[in-house]
């Protein structure tokens, strides 16, 4: 790895890391209104699109699609500044979001809303342009029509295998698990075509986060009664965290606390500090709640906090490692925002959103 490469994009990964919102500041604004947030906003890197938000009724929505439109901005402003060896790795990330305004459409057509409602759910971003979403929505009546129309896509071919499996079930799940599997197969061979310690750093912050995502699969398919033989078919089939079929033999396992204490014995050595944490997190979150919903909430946050490790171990060097874990961070604190924001538009009381939260604190 030349880390001459970096030297352009490093510095400005580092300035950008500290205009990210404290913790106790993001937790704060659980218990104010809309306003306040908009206001205070203008005073942050969300300040061009917060400004630019149209002029009728201040809504959570609108908020929304102003914080997804500062998380585009600022991944394209990194790919402007990065080595064009990476560029293709973050072009890969911007897809995570192109593939969450088709489970939106898919959404929208099980919900039956309205086109112009379903739009406010969708922030534009690379093929998936407003005229795009718009057309695919007015042309089709449900859940099969929608995947038809996104045949010149690589998205419809992939929804296009399981599309027979949810016509008898009924589950969007599957549908939305299947688009998964291929935004992150496709980061993993991303990742495997830099070099020396990039490929490595890359493939260390990407395993931890497949890992997670793969946890959750498990969870999420237990509690809807799904066979093992289900599970596994559903499950992202690389991980650099687990070898071979050990992650797929926990699904044996009886009761989910067992099964989160056969997890912590079978990482990779050289990731074991990292994941050991992420397992001691949840142990101790399902120990003390037995609930699914907050499990998985805690291993956001766990998730979250191994980022902040990692962009401290990757400060003081110019690498890869860097600018992924910023922008993990930067999307736990859209997250957060956008959290905040429905929350207060929906009544819930400040302690309640602030539970909602995946923050390291």
């Amino acid at each position: 790895m030349n880390v001459w490469k970096y030297k352009r994009i490093s510095p400005k990964v580092i300035a950008a890391k500290l205009s990210l919102i404290k913790p106790e500041d993001m937790a704060n604004l659980a218990g104010r209104n809309l306003t306040y947030i908009q206001s205070m906003l203008t005073k942050t890197q969300y300040r061009p699109e917060i400004i630019a938000m149209p002029t009728e009724k201040l809504s959570s929505l609108s908020l929304e699609t102003a914080f997804l439109k500062n998380f585009i901005r600022t991944c394209e402003k990194i790919m402007e500044w990065s080595p064009k060896d990476i560029r293709f790795l973050l072009h890969v990330v911007l897809k995570k979001l192109e593939v969450g305004n088709i489970k939106a459409m898919l959404r929208a057509k099980v919900a039956n809303i309205r086109v112009d409602e379903a739009l406010e759910y969708i922030t534009p971003v690379g093929r998936l342009n407003e005229a795009r979403c718009r057309r695919i929505l007015e042309s089709s009546n449900n859940v099969n029509d929608v995947v038809e129309l996104l045949l010149d896509l690589e998205y419809g071919l992939v929804l296009m295998d399981v599309l027979r499996e949810y016509e008898k079930t009924g589950v969007l799940l599957l549908l939305e698990i299947a688009l998964d599997k291929y935004v992150y197969g496709e980061l993993w061979r991303a990742a495997e075509k830099l070099n020396g310690l990039d490929k490595k750093i890359a493939e260390t912050v990407l395993g931890i986060e497949i890992a997670s995502v793969n946890i959750k699969v498990i969870l999420r398919c237990r509690a809807m009664g799904s066979s093992e033989d289900k599970i596994r078919r559903n499950l992202i089939p690389i991980s650099g965290v687990f070898e071979g079929k050990e992650l797929e033999e926990t699904i044996e396992v009886a009761d989910i606390e067992a099964f989160v204490k056969r997890l912590s014995t079978i990482p990779k050595l050289s990731l074991t500090r990292d994941y050991q944490y992420m397992l001691t997190d949840i142990q101790r979150e399902y120990s003390a709640s037995r609930s699914l919903p907050r499990l998985e909430t805690a291993l956001d946050k766990s998730l979250l906090k191994t980022n902040r490790r990692m962009l401290k171990r990757y400060t003081p060097f110019f690498n890869i490692g860097l600018i992924l874990a910023f922008l993990n961070l930067k999307w736990f604190e859209v997250r957060n925002l956008r959290a905040i924001v429905n929350g207060i538009e929906d009544g819930v009381s400040p302690s309640k959103i602030r539970k909602l939260l995946i923050l390291p604190i």
